[in-house]
């Protein structure tokens, strides 16, 4: 006879509390990045044209700072949330992103953009979101 009180029940994530919790941050983020790509391509080397891309890095790392204060206050001290949350952010981000270029013509190195922009937002998120709990939970001490 085997002893199933010892034993561990897998439960499977329930992303719906993330998305739920990600909706609203990200959706901003995604429209006001998307506007403001848009704005600059039509005053193609306008105010502001060539610094775009480190002005949507720094936006981006505010967006994910954001995110990791809002786990700290509805989670408490737990990176693993953090993770996760800037994870599926910032992949959603960042694939947003990476497809709305496919609006200015189709171009060989926009598929390599749709595997390198989606991973080095995530790796950002990831990063932030992780740092600014940890900075929280130093800050409690």
């Amino acid at each position: 006879m085997i002893n199933n009180s010892a034993s561990k029940i897998w439960e499977p994530i329930d992303f719906t509390i993330y998305f739920s919790f990600l909706k609203w941050p990200v959706a901003a983020a995604l429209l006001l990045e998307i506007i403001f790509r848009w704005r600059a391509g039509v005053s193609a080397g306008g105010f502001l044209f060539d610094e775009m891309e480190i002005i949507m890095w720094i936006f981006r790392f505010f967006v994910f700072a954001f995110l990791g204060w809002r786990v700290f206050k509805n989670f408490g001290n737990s990176p693993a949330v953090a993770a996760l949350a800037g994870a599926l952010a910032g992949f959603i981000i960042g694939l947003a992103v990476s497809l709305f270029r496919f609006f200015t013509g189709v171009k060989i190195w926009k598929f390599f953009n749709l595997i390198t922009e989606t991973t080095l937002v995530v790796l950002l998120g990831v990063l932030v979101s992780i740092s600014v709990v940890y900075i929280f939970r130093l800050k409690m001490r």
